[in-house]
């Protein structure tokens, strides 16, 4: 069977930032697919840059026998245009949507996408191959398990999917349809135990690992084949289960990979350990990435995150005098959050003055507790209007607080980076980082201006909000293997 699958283009000068990386679950996927006997063809709207007009174009001239798309949520919106655009031209091709937003919504990914012929709910290595299989004999593909289907125009849905019982069985992600590109992610397993509220969990609650042999396997194919100049480890939790972490870091340097290629990756601050640091810093680590959301104790209990302050600081304190770079990650409107504790966070910040920054307003993605908490008003929240368009963590926003509004958390973003830079001495850093990334900038900026102009007229009576977008009132799923 032909099959085509496509990531949609970017929405936003945000999305063309991240777009400089392949994505691992359409790797996966594609890769799964050819090991079945199936001919690939990726339509990437990302780090190839095609537009939908171009994307439509080549199913319409390549006439593949099942089309797939991926999305996250703020990508929904684009792949149910693209969806919609295949189908005025090929209206007998099947079209099937999976990825993290589908994982969250199930069903509804086909009630709100009249285009989509289908849904992938769980994880789709062997999901997508037994629906091209069932396809291409002709049979009812309904009863697979984790698919989402039409009968009758009415979506029905499969029984849940479990994951697969052996990760070290999969084909390695086929980064050979993708553009070259100088980094490259790798997942060593599969899961979060953790509980924080704003965390849809898509890959489940149950860590599923890969043993170290195979992940090793997989950084020596990636290094021969592709010669990146970065790997970046996309764990949840890398040192999650700590022995099998430090057996895959003695690897990196028995077989001499610390030579050959730079890694980062993301861990959790209460994993800080001085001989997992080091060994990270000796395998050619250059970042480490530390989820840390809040500067206020109260509101770090509230999100369920299981950190503390003093962790954090110790964490970062070890990795700089390990030697690494490090990355820190905020969020700005927590549950209850007031104007102190976003200040609070301010100064944290400036405190740890850590060597990156990433600074997110709360989103209620699909899946979270703060979705429902939202949806049902509690934690001080109010729901702006909007569409899943408008997902986007970093530059547009559905989510306020009564007592903070959405254009106050923005430019509060905005004070997260100054503040850094300017109590820290950076300024000459600061430029730099502004010329490099001044659409982002911009877009920002612009963003929290024109929230600035949305709440002078709603002071004015210009305009209300409404409690409860479109794109929230009716999601209908969770992942299939929660």
């Amino acid at each position: 069977m032909r099959i085509a699958l496509v990531q949609p283009p970017p929405r936003s000068e945000f999305d063309r930032h991240w777009a400089r990386f392949p994505a691992l679950g359409i790797a996966y996927v594609a890769s799964s697919l050819r090991a079945a006997g199936h001919e690939l063809e990726l339509l990437d709207g990302k780090l190839a840059g095609m537009t939908v007009d171009e994307i439509a174009a080549r199913v319409r001239e390549g006439r593949p026998d099942l089309v797939g798309i991926t999305c996250m949520t703020v990508e929904y919106p684009r792949a149910v245009e693209i969806a919609r655009r295949i189908k005025q031209d090929r209206a007998d091709v099947p079209v099937v949507v999976g990825g993290a937003h589908v994982n969250a919504v199930g069903r509804q990914a086909l009630v709100e996408g009249e285009a989509f012929d289908f849904a992938c709910v769980g994880e789709g290595e062997h999901l997508a191959c037994e629906l091209a299989d069932a396809l291409e004999r002709g049979d009812d593909p309904s009863a697979i398990p984790g698919l989402v289907s039409r009968r009758g125009g009415e979506p029905v849905t499969g029984p849940p999917r479990p994951p697969p019982d052996d990760y070290d069985a999969l084909p390695f992600p086929a980064w050979d349809l993708f553009r070259h590109v100088e980094t490259l992610p790798l997942i060593t397993h599969r899961g979060c135990p953790f509980r924080c509220v704003f965390c849809s969990h898509n890959s489940g609650f149950k860590p599923r690992y890969r043993t170290p042999a195979n992940v090793l396997d997989e950084i020596e194919e990636v290094l021969d084949r592709y010669r990146p100049r970065r790997i970046r480890i996309e764990d949840e939790t890398f040192g999650l289960h700590m022995g099998r972490t430090k057996a895959i870091l003695e690897g990196i340097l028995s077989r001499g990979f610390h030579g050959r290629v730079t890694f980062s990756a993301q861990t959790r601050v209460d994993r800080a350990d001085p001989e997992f640091m080091r060994l990270m810093k000796t395998a050619s680590f250059e970042t480490l990435e530390l989820g840390v959301e809040s500067g206020n104790p109260d509101v770090l209990r509230r999100i369920e995150k299981g950190i503390t302050l003093e962790q954090v600081e110790h964490a970062v304190a070890l990795a700089k005098r390990t030697g690494l770079r490090v990355w820190c990650k905020f969020i700005l409107g927590h549950p209850h959050e007031t104007h102190a504790t976003i200040r609070d966070t301010i100064d944290f910040i400036a405190k740890l003055n850590p060597d990156r920054l990433s600074v997110s307003i709360m989103t209620p993605f699909p899946g979270t507790p703060i979705h429902e908490m939202a949806l049902r008003g509690e934690g001080g929240y109010r729901l702006l209007s909007g569409g899943w368009e408008d997902f986007d963590k970093y530059s547009s926003g559905v989510l306020e607080l009564e007592t903070v509004s959405l254009g106050q958390l923005k430019r509060y973003q905005l004070a997260c980076y100054l503040n850094l830079y300017a109590r820290n001495g950076r300024l000459r850093e600061l430029a730099r980082l502004a010329v490099r990334n001044r659409a982002v900038g911009w877009e920002m900026a612009r963003s929290a201006a024109g929230r600035t102009a949305l709440e002078a007229g709603r002071r004015a009576g210009l305009e209300r909000p409404q409690r409860v977008p479109s794109a929230l009132s009716h999601t209908g799923g969770t992942p299939a293997r929660k």
